[in-house]
């Protein structure tokens, strides 16, 4: 029958201080102790029983707490294990899998910080199972002088090793280190034997590269898979006495960075990429409740995917969404969830007119600011004309509140002289050269739908026309900020809101937008043209998420010295291919190279790219069979309107891009 063991009080109060302990100094990272979770039924799940059951059964699944008299060892296996020479195998409802397990048979001559992480690195399942036994000072001491004993009678020439002993002894004396016990195992998975095989030879090869000398376990195969669990110490078969210096290079604790799959500022994660090692990184753009984020790359490097796959990700949690686009490069995506895509095109009407806007203080304000700029005010006397003028357009009858008509509030009882207010606005009224953008009888601009795009390219290169019709943009898009999930995505962001007017504002207005949950989006081509931008310093300081794509030519004074990087994450972006679809994202308390691989997907990779070929198809397309995404989406990409549902309000509903991923 079992017998039953009862614990000592006091030692459960010991292990109980000393986990405590153990969970204060690793704080900083987040640790916790394992423990009961309600899970989404409302019954008690407990993560420990999660672990063990993943241990044995090689999948994590949801475990209910039982009842304290339960036998977790009869509960828990619901596969059955099979163990050969030198090969496991796990057989149970679905198809079979394999496992081994390699373990340390000398230890390599020195050790660092990160010993592991080539292993860590292979894109393999594996379970990597480590124990420390910290023995006794004295214990220790007389272990290591019966090693040095035994080692001048067996060699009298080995004076190195012996000298290395003694200085270990020395340090162990002066209380610099600690020895114990250590043990490293690492279960290898597989669906095959040969990919077994592969697997475990390339796991092999990553310890060797330590100094270490590393056995497939045969006859000790079954008591190592046992020894991975705690307080089975009886079953290891292999362990070595090293420093606690020593154990730290091999218990390092870190891996592959996770990110958060739960509990963000939207929610859960914004999407799951698969890290170059094939472990999930579960991406969100916010770190707390800010979320603003930047995508650099070159030409061709695959930003304008990225930037797309991640907006359209983000559309699980329906955010507001405006994007200023260049070149029309996002315009089938913004289509193609049923969002409404805006050319500003040079000497067509816009329809922009924002001295329609409503008779408010907030707009009032606005309008002067906004005039001041249009106009090049300069001085206390020509911004109180344009005050004054301002009020007096309310006081009009609303159907006169158009540019053209303005230039009269500015003239008032003055004679007209070249080169003052109403002279400057010449060039903005009736056939003046940029009359098409603001001098329009009705404002149409509508920010009612939850996608818009606008096409920007032609006023990125014209600070003069530029500024005022973002001023007039980002206006109108603060006026819906209602605390709903918000994005705004600005292609060529640096250059679009490079200038003294939004370099004065910029980190108030991000701040505005922190608050009323809104985040702003930055993509640009060149590191060195965001960096020179006058608004360059507030966007590095209020950036939560930057993703750099593969860029051979990378300069350390840009990414290291402008943005922050180290020497190792710069060495990534500069070896990255330029077509591997892997890019490296920078976040606080992560940095991780991922891939993104749509190859799979052509026909969301055609809607997410943007080529020039693809938007002239568009507009054939859209002329021929009209706006619907049902409609033109098959006849662009080959492929049928996912789900085959249609959009009829234009609403970005459902959106089946964000299923690109999964």
């Amino acid at each position: 029958g079992q017998r039953t063991i009862e614990a000592d009080p006091k030692d459960v109060r010991s292990l109980r201080a000393a986990a405590t302990g153990l969970v204060a100094s690793l704080q900083a990272y987040g640790a916790a102790l394992l423990g009961d979770y309600e899970g989404p039924s409302g019954a008690t799940n407990n993560e420990l029983l999660e672990l063990l059951s993943a241990l044995y059964n090689g999948e994590m699944r949801p475990v209910r707490r039982p009842a304290d008299e339960t036998d977790i060892g009869q509960m828990l296996p619901y596969r059955r294990t099979s163990f050969g020479l030198d090969a496991m195998e796990l057989r149970g409802s679905a198809e079979p899998d394999f496992a081994t397990v390699l373990s340390l048979k000398d230890y390599p001559e020195a050790t660092s910080p990160g010993l592991l992480d080539a292993l860590l690195r292979q894109p393999f399942e594996m379970v990597v199972s480590e124990s420390y036994a910290p023995s006794e000072r004295t214990t220790a001491r007389e272990r290591m002088d019966l090693a040095i004993r035994r080692l001048k009678s067996a060699d009298e020439e080995a004076m190195a090793e012996r000298a290395d002993m003694l200085a270990a002894r020395d340090a162990l004396g002066n209380g610099a280190v600690g020895f114990g016990d250590h043990h490293l195992t690492v279960l290898v998975r597989a669906d095959s034997l040969p990919q077994l095989d592969e697997a475990t030879a390339a796991c092999a090869a990553a310890l060797a590269d330590t100094g270490a000398i590393v056995v497939r376990e045969d006859t000790n195969l079954e008591p190592a898979f046992w020894g991975q669990f705690p307080g089975n110490e009886g079953y290891i078969a292999r362990r070595a006495m090293i420093s606690s210096a020593n154990m730290a290079s091999f218990g390092s604790l870190h891996g592959m960075a996770l990110g958060q799959a739960e509990g963000n500022h939207w929610g859960e994660a914004v999407t799951l990429l698969q890290t170059t090692s094939g472990t999930p990184f579960f991406f969100n753009f916010h770190n707390g409740d800010l979320g603003n984020f930047t995508v650099i790359g070159p030409s061709g490097s695959g930003k304008t995917v990225v930037m797309n796959f991640l907006a359209a990700q983000a559309q699980k949690f329906s955010p507001r969404t405006i994007l200023f686009d260049k070149d029309r490069g996002a315009e089938a995506f913004v289509r193609g969830i049923g969002g409404r895509y805006d050319r500003i095109a040079s000497g067509m009407p816009t329809g922009f007119n924002p001295l329609a806007l409503p008779d408010t203080p907030a707009n009032r304000g606005f309008l002067r600011d906004w005039l001041g700029v249009l106009l090049e005010a300069h001085g206390p006397e020509e911004l109180a004309t344009i005050a004054g003028a301002v009020d007096a357009a309310y006081a009009n009858d609303a159907g006169l509140r158009r540019l053209r008509h303005f230039r009269e509030l500015l003239s008032g009882a003055k004679r007209p002289a070249p080169g003052d207010l109403a002279d400057r606005l010449s060039a903005w009224i009736s056939g003046g050269e940029h009359a098409w953008l603001f001098d329009n009888e009705r404002d149409r601009l509508d920010l009612t739908q939850r996608v818009l795009g606008f096409d920007m390219t032609a006023l990125l290169e014209n600070p003069r026309l530029r500024t005022p019709t973002m001023m007039y943009l980002f206006h109108r898009i603060e006026e819906r900020l209602d605390g709903k999930p918000t994005m705004i995505l600005i292609d060529e962001g640096w250059k679009a809101l490079d200038d003294a007017v939004f370099a004065a504002r910029i980190r108030d207005w991000l701040k505005t937008l922190r608050k009323r949950n809104a985040l702003v989006g930055f993509a640009t081509q060149s590191a060195r043209d965001a960096l020179d931008s006058r608004i360059a310093t507030a966007l590095v300081e209020q950036t939560a998420t930057m993703v750099f794509m593969p860029n051979a030519r990378a300069r350390a004074e840009d990414y290291c010295d402008g943005f922050g990087l180290t020497r190792h994450e710069l060495a990534l972006i500069r070896s990255l291919p330029a077509h591997s679809r892997a890019f490296l994202i920078r976040q606080p308390d992560a940095s991780v190279v991922v891939r993104l691989d749509l190859s799979g997907a052509p026909e969301v990779l055609a809607v997410l790219s943007g080529r020039e070929s693809t938007v002239r198809r568009l507009d054939l397309l859209r002329e021929a069979v009209g706006d619907n995404p049902a409609d033109w989406f098959p006849a662009l990409t080959g492929h049928g309107w996912p789900g085959g549902a249609t959009i009829e309000d234009g609403g970005a509903g459902d959106v089946p891009f964000r299923l690109a991923a999964e």
